[in-house]
């Protein structure tokens, strides 16, 4: 008769049990845990002014079109921005500040 291999070593899953049982006293509020959490908070997005958009928009070279397509928004969002008729939103002005930072990053992008 062949015995089978073992696919974990009796003291790997002891430890690995341990490990699990520990893991549900933290969870139940038995048990500290060794590790420290934190929350990282960001500051808000900037505001964006139309002139501000424009100007990026320029810096990168770009017509609305291409410059809607490198933000993935509709070209109606971009002209909206830049007569100021509409406002970025949060994730919208995140976007734009990271690309400010880098205005070589659509190259990066369509590479």
């Amino acid at each position: 008769m062949k015995t089978k291999k073992r696919i974990m070593e009796k003291k790997d899953f002891e430890n690995l049990l341990t490990s699990v049982k520990q893991a549900v006293e933290i969870e139940r509020g038995k048990r500290k845990s060794a590790c420290e959490t934190f929350r990282v908070i960001f500051r808000p997005a900037p505001k964006w002014s139309k002139t501000a958009i424009k100007k990026l928009r320029k810096e990168f070279g770009m017509s609305q079109p291409d410059f809607a397509s490198l933000l993935n928004v509709k070209v109606a969002t971009v002209r909206a921005w830049e007569q100021g008729q509409r406002t970025p939103d949060s994730a919208a002005a995140r976007l734009l500040e990271v690309f400010s930072w880098d205005t070589d990053i659509a190259n990066k992008l369509s590479a």
